[in-house]
């Protein structure tokens, strides 16, 4: 074991890859590579990121206690950039695709071939991973300038346990851990039990009744990007017709259930990674959005019977969540609403970036005998926007030329005026977040009230589909004024919807979902982002309301901006009118 102080860098290096530095268990900065190329969900080693969360800490690589990887097997051929950028993974793609056609018809006609198949693609992954895992060790190793034996590669699913567990606010405290996404080191879905500190894994689902694969490929049958866009499967989900919905449950529900022999793992009828097939065949000439309500009424069910079989077993109230599917809000939701369940914490930025931090906080916790592992206090652990880069930036791009550029004596009530006279208002200051919600520091603003401003935002600014609703961000003070929250469960991350009160219909409509009327809120606590806080408060003092509406500062398709240059490049891009850059508010000349 190491004596304190120690770093130990966490990396996820397949889809939305990503670095983290933990620093005698608490975490110091994280970053996924897509802010730093400018392409979303950014794979392969993350070595920008790598880079900027050492630097943030002030060490260099032989500072390093440990390097833990977040997948033992990383085939990579399910991974769309990682696809698009080898020629190798395209044929290999291309040829497990022709295999996979192949598999649906022989086990449609002879069932037992199912388990034969699988072990054949099974063996075929595991060995193109071991391949993958063992070049990007020994690359990261000679980057680094480190030895390969300072490294160690984690469990998929135990990564995705570890960080909803110790991100959250019961970590030290007996817990129902469960993870579930489309597929990781050959697992879907994993239970654990939390008791006195130690771990038990009590139940696992193969990866081939998978929840989140079916969802993985429905997505794609919708006519959208698989491991991108299942998120506007759910916002689609609730315009569809209930008797529309029911038609199309009643002929899915029995694809994937609660296995009776085992009932915390899952099993289907066929191997959802043939999913794509089930669906050409059942699902043709279905309405696209009763489609959607089907499968997500399949996952919100599933979810909730699996949940409260883990408490009835265990007797643990206290629940928390990760893997991709828990970026599922109005799945957890439902799971939040479930009287078994006391407290539950679902994962922020749930998908695979996550488990960067979870290596980090597992190959720490190895190396420490006396490791405390602390949860993140907030999630701005990206790079800082500094009043220089704002200023180098400005003679890049002209800015002066361009722009009216002004330096209020306090930028933050300059943007509460202009939110409460009902402009929009992008904001870059302060760290960047990590993870797939901007909470703030790069995000977009306008009055949560006024639904005349989904319109502009979505047609000369966001290029966003029409069904998805807008988030709020609520000063905490304000929380039990606009939500339902019965059990005061923490929502600092957008991570959780919410049903709202009459008085949060009436403030937040332009920021709830337009047909369920549900909420995907961040609740603002002065201690976690005081000027934040702050330019809420502002706003509340002109309007009355004690929320903005929050949506992140890019364009669809885009990563979230990273730094200055970024924010304008986005910000003369598209139909933004002011941008408060650190202290400078900039506006388009009329």
């Amino acid at each position: 074991m190491l004596e304190h102080p120690t770093f130990v860098l966490g990396v996820h290096s397949g889809h939305n890859a990503t670095a983290v530095l933990l620093y005698d268990g608490a975490v110091v900065a994280c970053a996924s590579e897509e802010r730093f190329t400018g392409r979303k969900n950014e794979s392969g080693l993350p070595m920008r990121s790598i880079a900027y969360v050492l630097r943030a800490a002030n060490v260099g690589s032989r500072d390093l206690s440990g390097v833990a990887f977040a997948t033992r097997w990383r085939a990579g051929i399910f991974d769309p950039v990682a696809t698009i950028r080898s020629p190798a993974l395209r044929v290999l793609r291309h040829v497990h695709g022709v295999v996979a056609a192949i598999r649906w018809h022989c086990e449609r006609a002879f069932p037992p071939a199912r388990s034969v198949s699988r072990r054949c693609e099974n063996a075929m992954l595991r060995a193109l991973g071991g391949v993958r895992t063992h070049r990007e060790r020994t690359t990261l190793a000679a980057t680094l300038n480190i030895s390969t034996d300072l490294m160690r590669a984690f469990d998929h699913h135990v990564s995705h346990a570890a960080v909803a567990y110790y991100g959250s606010p019961y970590n030290g405290e007996d817990a129902l851990v469960f993870t579930i996404d489309a597929e990781g080191d050959f697992l879907s879905a994993t239970v654990s039990v939390v008791q006195e500190g130690a771990w038990t894994r009590i139940a696992a689902t193969s990866s081939d009744a998978s929840l989140g694969w079916l969802y993985f490929e429905l997505t794609g049958y919708l006519g959208m990007k698989r491991n991108e866009h299942e998120y506007k499967v759910m916002g689609l989900a609730p315009y569809a017709k209930a008797d529309d919905v029911q038609r199309i449950y009643d002929r899915i529900s029995g694809l994937i259930t609660l296995d009776p022999r085992e009932p915390l793992r899952f099993r289907s009828t066929f191997d959802t990674r043939l999913t794509r097939w089930f669906l050409q065949r059942e699902m043709r000439e279905r309405r696209f959005d009763s489609v959607a309500g089907a499968f997500q009424r399949l996952v919100e069910e599933r979810l909730c019977e699996w949940v409260r079989e883990g408490v009835r077993r265990t007797g643990i109230r206290t629940v928390c969540l990760g893997g991709g599917v828990a970026m599922n809000v109005k799945a957890n939701l439902r799971i939040a609403e479930l009287p078994e369940v006391e407290r539950f914490w679902p994962c922020p930025s749930a998908g695979d970036e996550s488990t960067a931090m979870g290596a980090a906080y597992l190959a720490y916790g190895e190396r420490c005998s006396d490791a405390h592992l602390n949860p993140p206090k907030d999630l701005y652990l990206g790079p800082d926007v500094s009043h220089e880069e704002i200023v180098a930036a400005f003679d890049t791009c002209g800015a002066d030329i361009n722009f009216r550029i002004a330096e209020p004596t306090d930028i933050t009530e300059a943007i509460a005026e202009l939110l409460a006279a009902g402009d929009i208002v992008a904001r870059c200051a302060g760290r960047m977040e990590w993870g797939a919600r901007a909470l703030g520091n790069r995000s977009i603003l306008a009055d949560p009230s006024n639904t005349d401003i989904v319109r502009h935002l979505n047609e000369q600014v966001k290029s966003r589909d029409f069904w998805m609703p807008f988030a709020p961000s609520i000063l905490a003070e304000r929380a039990r004024e606009y939500l339902v929250n019965p059990k005061d469960l923490a929502a600092p991350y957008m991570a959780l919807a919410f049903r709202v009160t009459p008085v949060g219909e009436r403030h937040l409509r332009a920021a709830m979902h337009p047909y369920d009327r549900t909420v995907r809120p961040q609740v603002v606590e002065r201690e976690a982002n005081s000027e934040y806080h702050r330019l809420i408060r502002a706003f509340e003092r002109r309007t009355g309301i004690g929320a903005v509406l929050n949506t992140s500062f890019n364009i669809h398709g885009e990563p979230i901006v990273c730094g200055a240059r970024e924010a304008l490049d986005v910000f003369s891009r598209s139909g933004l009118r002011h941008l408060a850059l650190g202290r400078f508010l900039i506006s388009k000349r009329s």
